[in-house]
């Protein structure tokens, strides 16, 4: 049998506590899924904004238990596709064995490397 350990955090707008630490972000939070090592936020997206930043394509971010952020995800162009257009992660979802999985907004569903948080697509949904 395998516990599943909650970690206890809170949030509101773009401001998350974990372990007593507070974390503000760019932009507000919208959606927090944890396994048993990180909780993952994942940030709102500002439609219609003129202003596109890298930061919009890179808007999922890994806690630890001491409220530290580990990595910011790494949304990137693979090496032998320079035409792939990046788009912002829209969903998450973490698997029954840990596994932490996204969705771009353009329905491509990707893996995510939990120790450094480089995407390996997996599946286009869409």
């Amino acid at each position: 049998m395998e516990w599943k350990i909650t970690m206890c955090y809170k949030y509101e707008n773009n401001e998350l506590e974990i372990s007593g630490e507070k974390i503000n972000f760019s932009n507000k939070i919208d959606e927090i899924k944890q396994n048993n090592e990180y909780v993952f936020v994942r940030l709102a997206i500002i439609m219609n904004s003129s202003v596109h930043t890298e930061d919009e394509d890179n808007n999922v971010y890994a806690i630890d238990r001491s409220g530290n952020i580990v990595w910011q995800i790494k949304n990137t162009p693979p090496k032998n596709n320079p035409e792939f257009i990046c788009s912002p992660i829209v969903l998450m979802y973490v698997d029954d064995n840990n596994h932490l999985f996204v969705t771009d907004f353009s329905g491509r569903r990707f893996k995510v490397d939990l120790k450094s948080g480089n995407m390996e697509m997996v599946s286009i949904t869409k």
